[in-house]
């Protein structure tokens, strides 16, 4: 079931009854059926042939879903005047809304009741005629947008000024790069006095002046009081430029709320997806590799040595000392390696390395490098290591641990034996992210 506002969960009081709702939807349902055909194998000449003299019930629908992720009773009003921020992974839901608002979409069941001019800046360009020239699209697209030829022709020296397209105005759209024709459709959208703006990951439409001259003419919109509802993956966008934020999850509403809140919960909630289905794949890994005799070493390369010593398993785990693999830059991670002596050895060596998962060496160490003395080895046991301070910015990586001789002669050595994220709000580049601080004028400040 869809959340609705907690307003709509109490009696209705008069001061409630004075806010105007430019976005009002009752128990919102869109469904997309998702059909296919019966798979029909090796394809002969002979198939084919009878495939012309069977009906069609023959070749009906033998899949259809009645519910494939779009909006799922959905209950929700926005006031005039509010920006609201929808945000949820991929196939959620957000597009799908919009497309509802705007019309483009007809609902299964339930209803969506609007007021006031809506711009849509969702796909931009749409309905532009190839082998009309700008202008004529730009006129075409404003009667579409519900404005006289009189008003197209007031603001369309503004529409071309701003779309930076005056040079080609008079050229077929066809000629445009990608670029120029998603600024023309922009520059419409924005200058048809919209009462709500819909905005759908649409901010990346030139290069970096025409994307802030974007944003500015949206935040001035912002502040003659119309309506955003901004659909992005750039959280940081949704906490600067919205009132509330609406988390959507295949199809309803997961969490609504103060920005800063609802983000910090659909981060954890991503978080601990990701986790899951890295542990989910490493299960995966392992059962295959289990499959294998053991004194055949793995198919792919990604271990090998003599097994005198053998790493029975391996762990990264969180300052709670529970399992994890979705780690921030700030993070302590311990690695536990449990191993098994099959036969006594003198100067064991533990290691472990950490590469980028495009295979970039990131960092590597073992207990001969740190100076720690071993004792002697035999049954089963564990070694540790702690990383007080992870240190990496964004980003995939992969764990390699070892156990060999002084020498290098290898007992143990797993390649790849974990897989890892890390999760920055940070915007840093590159592999490492130290500890660091920044003095203006004498006063330090500590990042």
């Amino acid at each position: 079931m869809g959340a609705s506002l907690p307003s709509q969960q109490i009696e209705p009081t008069k001061a409630a009854d004075a806010v105007e709702y430019v976005i009002d939807i009752v128990k919102l349902c869109k469904r997309f059926a998702r059909r296919g055909r019966a798979p029909q194998g090796y394809t002969t000449f002979k198939a084919a042939l009878l495939s012309f003299f069977k009906s069609k019930k023959d070749l009906a629908v033998v899949r259809e879903e009645p519910k494939a992720f779009g909006i799922e009773d959905l209950t929700l009003r926005i006031p005039k005047g509010a920006s609201v921020g929808l945000i949820g992974r991929n196939g959620s839901g957000k597009s799908t809304f919009l497309k509802l608002v705007t019309g483009i979409y007809k609902p299964t069941s339930g209803e969506v009741n609007v007021k006031g001019r809506i711009a849509a800046l969702i796909e931009l360009g749409a309905g532009f005629h190839p082998d009309f020239t700008g202008r004529e699209n730009l006129m075409l697209a404003g009667i579409m947008h519900g404005l006289t030829r009189e008003q197209i022709l007031s603001r369309y020296d503004e529409i071309v000024e701003f779309a930076e397209l005056g040079h080609v105005i008079d050229e077929p759209v066809r000629t445009y790069s990608s670029g120029m024709f998603m600024r023309l459709g922009f520059s419409i959208a924005i200058h048809t006095d919209p009462d709500i703006l819909l905005v759908d990951e649409v901010l990346a439409v030139g290069d970096a002046g025409f994307v802030a001259k974007c944003k500015d003419r949206i935040s001035e919109l912002r502040k003659a009081g119309k309506t955003l509802v901004l659909v992005t993956h750039d959280l940081d966008a949704v906490e600067r430029w919205c009132d509330e934020v609406i988390w959507l999850h295949q199809g309803e509403v997961k969490d609504r709320g103060f920005p800063r809140r609802v983000i910090d919960a659909y981060r954890s909630f991503i978080e601990k997806q990701e986790q899951n289905e890295i542990l989910s794949h490493e299960h995966e890994v392992i059962a295959q590799v289990q499959s294998v005799e053991s004194d055949a070493g793995d198919p792919k390369g990604a271990r090998w040595g003599s097994r005198e010593i053998e790493i029975v398993s391996v762990e990264t785990l969180g300052s709670d000392a529970s399992e994890k693999r979705v780690y921030h830059s700030d993070d302590t991670m311990r690695v536990k390696i449990a191993y098994r002596v099959h036969a006594a050895q003198d100067e064991v060596v533990f290691g472990l390395g950490v590469s980028r998962v495009d295979g970039l060496p990131v960092f590597g160490t073992n207990t001969d490098i740190d100076r720690i003395k071993m004792p002697a080895l035999k049954g089963e046991g564990i070694v540790e290591c702690d990383l007080k301070r992870l240190g990496l910015v964004e980003g995939g990586y992969t764990l390699d641990v070892a156990v060999h001789r002084a020498d290098g002669y290898p007992f143990d050595y797993h390649k790849d034996a974990i897989h890892f994220s890390v999760r920055s709000e940070r915007r840093e580049v590159g592999v490492v992210s130290p500890p660091r601080a920044w003095i203006i004028n004498g006063e330090r400040s500590v990042c």
